[in-house]
């Protein structure tokens, strides 16, 4: 185990996708980086080696699971009582707030920040290169030679879109009978939305019938669904292109969704499916176009931020990252965000700290720590300035978390 241990070491240089080994009760006996045995929960980890067990899988047969926004994890099973695990890793980019939220129900409060930086800096990572590196794991630790297509993917999310799971749901059952029913004048309409990125005439199209049938392409219903899932799909992804989505991003997308697609027994399931994905390419074009007439300049010095919300993050050294002075960089951020750089950092922080107040049982001392105020009462200071409460009232209020 030791020279499988050193083998994992080289093999995280070389891929940067977080590998751990466990045992049957889900405690770490080791992880490439080196995390405090306490970071993830035990009874994540066993959820996810039930998962493993329940889809009848063996050492021979590894499993990768998908779950929201977009991240893989393989678990392979290395002998006895010991499991090694990979992951997650997946081949979109996500906001800090998507990670945090994906990260929350499994990590433990006081690593929080720390193992959604880990995530944050994780290289983009395919489907494909996740099963040949959970391959090469099995064969490091003596086990059987297995091949990508023995590695099974399990669709282990809530269908829901980013965000929009009430609004999707309410697509859906306006128009159920979406997929047999695609006329070439309602797929037009939709990409149209998609390239538009508009929620709201995208609403309209969905909520309004078409006439017209498909061609049958198989006397199996599901089979049927499936196939006009992937042709509806190709046209969507297209029109996400000619939106502004990077190609390699709505590709990407694009694959993960019919990767998800191909795991499904249920017409049904197909159509939810579908909904999610074009409610998903539709706000994804829409992000991009909101940033699409802000300067290279700006648009560097909100990623640094969204990646460093829980860092110093001080005007100086922000002018510094970006190659300007401080007043060039002040001047034209106000100019084109229409406030200060100061108050977008302070919106943004207090924005993920309604976030991490909702979701996760961290104290008021710590969210102020995590997101790097000097004390408390600073914090609620600043809090109550930008979100209209302190952060006690919000996580107490009527109808809120806990």
């Amino acid at each position: 185990m030791e020279d499988f241990f050193a083998a994992c070491g080289h093999l995280y240089e070389l891929a940067e996708v977080p590998l751990a080994v466990c045992d049957g009760e889900g405690r770490y006996l080791a992880s490439w980086p080196a995390l405090a045995p306490d970071t993830i929960r035990a009874e994540v980890v066993r959820m996810l080696l039930q998962d493993f067990q329940l889809q009848g899988r063996d050492e021979a047969h590894p499993l990768i699971l998908y779950g929201e926004p977009g991240f893989f994890s393989g678990v392979a099973r290395l002998g006895p009582d010991r499991y090694c695990l990979a992951g997650p890793a997946g081949p979109l980019s996500h906001s800090r707030q998507e990670v945090v939220a994906f990260c929350a129900p499994a990590v433990e409060p006081p690593r929080l920040q720390e193992y959604c930086t880990l995530l944050m800096n994780t290289p983009l990572t395919t489907l494909s290169r996740m099963r040949s590196l959970v391959c090469l794991l099995v064969r490091l630790a003596g086990g059987p030679a297995v091949e990508p297509e023995q590695v099974l993917l399990c669709d282990n999310t809530a269908l829901g879109p980013r965000g929009s799971r009430a609004l999707q749901q309410e697509l859906f059952q306006n128009r159920e009978e979406i997929l047999p029913h695609v006329p070439g004048a309602f797929e037009s309409a939709i990409c149209d939305a998609v390239a538009q990125g508009s929620m709201e005439t995208l609403a309209r199209r969905l909520t309004v019938p078409d006439a017209g049938r498909n061609g049958r392409m198989s006397a199996d219903a599901l089979r049927q669904t499936k196939y006009t899932f992937v042709g509806f799909v190709t046209l969507v992804t297209r029109a996400a292109v000619r939106g502004g989505l990077p190609v390699e991003t709505a590709y990407s997308l694009s694959d993960v969704y019919c990767q998800r697609m191909d795991g499904l027994a249920d017409p049904e399931q197909v159509n939810r499916l579908l909904y999610t994905c074009v409610v998903d390419f539709c706000q994804r074009v829409a992000q991009v176009r909101e940033g699409a007439g802000r300067s290279v300049l700006v648009r560097s010095c909100l990623e640094y931020i969204t990646l460093h919300l829980h860092e110093p993050l001080r005007l100086e050294d922000l002018a510094v990252r970006c190659g300007v002075s401080v007043r060039t960089l002040t001047a034209r951020f106000r100019r084109e965000m229409g406030m200060s750089l100061n108050a977008y950092i302070h919106t943004e922080r207090t924005r993920e700290a309604c976030y991490l107040l909702e979701h996760t049982d961290h104290s008021l001392a710590d969210v102020a720590f995590f997101l790097n105020y000097p004390s408390q009462s600073y914090f609620t200071q600043v809090f109550r300035r930008y979100q209209g409460c302190t952060p006690a009232q919000y996580r107490s209020r009527p109808g809120g978390p806990r």
